[in-house]
């Protein structure tokens, strides 16, 4: 497949089935156009697979996305906000306070969950298959970026409905940073098929520049996450399903962990 920031064909194999652009050195899963997502975010995917119990997370998860607000508030205070891959909704439940919101997800359970018990206007389906009929001031992706077939289908579609001087925010994985390169094949962020792009910040910004962005700042923040979450993902994840027993164990460890390892970064784009 041709590069999708620069197009070029010329790549290398670096891991087990990903490859990295020999031109501008963006990696990607080499078997994305094999997948089929709609059979990836199923409800088991936010319990059980990916997460351990990703609703019953919803305090701990709102710290993280508390803070993403507060960065948010420093360039923007009110508008039209739009965030792609919202799920159950928790960040847009925090930031209804300061803008008009509206999001969407493929995962049908976790939309319903928004729409029906927070009262959220999300919709569920693909971003780039569905009408906007006005522009906003912002968009948000936290740790989406990365499961998407075709992201610069993505950017390019938020670029042409995003205002003037209007906001891109997003998190991802950083595959040039410190603990990805000592980590290889082994960091963490590293799982197809549901990780099928792995930025760097150099290929981030030639992605959003040539999509009309201007890199206001990119950053490394750090996250909290529960303990029962990370002892899942580090004894469990994509391996055997631990039990009833150990389920009711792993719950009683739903304690906040506070958490840099300098390899997420966030980052802040405007449109020019």
């Amino acid at each position: 497949m041709s590069c999708i920031i620069c197009k070029e064909s010329q790549e290398k194999r670096i891991y087990k089935d990903l490859t990295q652009c020999k031109n501008c050195n963006l990696v990607y899963y080499d078997k994305a156009e094999d997948i089929n997502v709609d059979n990836l975010y199923q409800e088991g995917y936010f319990q059980g697979e990916e997460y351990f119990d990703y609703k019953n997370d919803k305090a701990i998860l709102q710290k993280n996305f508390a803070r993403h607000l507060k960065e948010i508030l420093k360039y923007k205070k009110g508008g039209e906000l739009f965030e792609i891959g919202c799920a159950y909704g928790f960040f847009l439940d925090l930031a209804k306070k300061y803008f008009s919101v509206e999001g969407i997800d493929i995962a049908k359970h976790p939309t319903t969950h928004a729409k029906n018990e927070l009262g959220l206007n999300v919709t569920t389906g693909y971003y780039t298959k569905y009408v906007l009929n006005k522009k906003y001031d912002i968009f948000c992706l936290w740790d989406t970026i990365e499961h998407l077939e075709a992201p610069e289908k993505f950017i390019e579609k938020i670029s042409s409905e995003l205002n003037s001087g209007g906001y891109l925010f997003l998190t991802t994985g950083d595959i040039g940073s410190l603990l990805a390169k000592a980590r290889g094949k082994k960091w963490r962020m590293i799982h197809p098929p549901t990780h099928l792009f792995y930025f760097s910040k150099s290929t981030i910004k030639k992605l959003l520049k040539k999509h009309g962005f201007e890199i206001i700042k990119i950053t490394h923040p750090g996250v909290f996450r529960s303990l029962k979450q990370i002892l899942y993902s580090l004894v469990f994840l994509n391996k055997k399903k631990p039990s009833k027993k150990i389920e009711k164990l792993l719950n009683k460890f739903d304690i906040p962990i506070y958490i840099n390892t300098f390899d997420i970064m966030m980052v802040i784009a405007k449109k020019i």
